[in-house]
């Protein structure tokens, strides 16, 4: 309902839309919906960046850094693979304040690709 009313009254780019964005994040992440809280803290710092804000933000580092520690808690091979390109794409826009980010999900995303074992 208030969801709702924020987008009509203010728009999908708007910063109450991003707000009920982020609540409904938090709230996938309490009920241990870790993938969709994922999806939706990225689809939050998408939206903050699409309002121009800078990568530096603090806002918009705490989205991005909120959807890399939900998707570490997938652990569902399928789910972490699936929204590892686009979490990939977000790390590089915004590095965040903790070096090695990127490295960590591209670690990871690798641990979802293990070579192939060789034919005998």
């Amino acid at each position: 309902m208030w969801e709702s009313e924020a987008l009509r009254t203010h728009g999908p780019g708007s910063a109450q839309a991003i707000h009920w964005l982020e609540v409904r994040a938090d709230l996938a992440r309490l009920a241990k919906d870790a993938s969709r809280s994922c999806e939706l803290w990225m689809a939050a710092a998408e939206a903050r960046l699409a309002r121009r804000q800078s990568g530096d933000a603090e806002d918009v580092v705490a989205a991005v850094d909120r959807a890399h520690h939900q998707w570490e808690q997938l652990r569902d091979p399928v789910a972490a693979d699936a929204l590892a390109p686009a979490l990939t794409a977000l790390r590089r826009r915004v590095p965040g304040r903790r070096p090695g980010a990127l490295q960590a999900i591209e670690r990871r995303t690798e641990t979802l690709h293990p070579a192939a074992a060789p034919q005998q």
